[in-house]
């Protein structure tokens, strides 16, 4: 996947692995997962951050019980990040998201997370995340389909008056790249920050992110890349 233009006026982000952490959340729903299933040995934080430095998502669950897996880790997250009253936010966010609006892009969250939007937003202001974005997207249903969010990418472009093809999305994984394809926007940007690491995005065949970024700190430099190479 190529960058589609260079000319963006809309920033789009992920929540959890992007611009907070979700390293905390996940160990725990995942731990809770895993004990659900009976699956020995329990999963320790060490072995939990050793096997994602190793690119292991499965965490040594055996294949004949991933999709239960799968459904109980996600239903254990979404109560792990419902119960979390702040969020911590990850290193050079705010400042990142603070520079984007003082160039006057449109900026937005469109996040798996279900439930109403506003009640994230005052989490998100609790942080001082909230003044730099124009709008909130959540899912309406909870559901391992509603990890698709190729039609709120849509409704993100249409909200902010701007073309698919002039959006970026910066999510930490590639479903993230997924949707941004499906949408059609101008390119998706990949952070790892979160469950996956720098190798594996940069190196996914199906959904190649057309950027990928260790910290949030290199957002500003790569648009600015953007842009001089499309200077004659």
């Amino acid at each position: 996947m190529s960058a589609r233009t260079r000319e963006f006026r809309a920033i789009f982000f992920d929540l959890d692995g992007t611009l907070v952490d979700i390293h905390g959340p996940l160990y725990n729903a995942t731990r809770s997962a895993i004990d659900s299933l009976g699956v020995s040995p329990p999963l320790s934080r060490e072995r939990y951050h050793e096997s994602l430095a190793q690119g292991d998502l499965w965490l040594g669950v055996p294949e004949h019980l991933r999709r239960d897996y799968m459904q109980l880790a996600f239903a254990y997250f979404l109560a792990e990040i419902d119960r979390t009253e702040r969020l911590e936010v990850l290193p050079q966010v705010a400042e990142t998201l603070a520079e984007l609006k003082r160039r006057e892009y449109a900026t937005a969250v469109i996040t798996s997370r279900p439930g109403d939007p506003q009640t994230l937003v005052k989490k998100l202001a609790m942080v001082g995340l909230a003044s730099h974005l124009d709008f909130v997207i959540t899912q309406a249903s909870i559901s391992l389909e509603a990890l698709d969010k190729t039609a709120s990418l849509r409704d993100a472009a249409m909200r902010a008056a701007v073309t698919p093809a002039a959006c970026m999305y910066v999510g930490d994984e590639p479903r993230d790249t997924m949707a941004a394809l499906n949408a059609g926007y101008g390119a998706a940007v990949s952070v790892a920050t979160g469950a996956v690491n720098y190798e594996r995005l940069s190196g996914d065949q199906q959904f190649r992110p057309d950027f990928v970024m260790r910290s949030m700190g290199e957002l500003i430099a790569l648009l600015e890349r953007l842009r001089a190479a499309q200077e004659p």
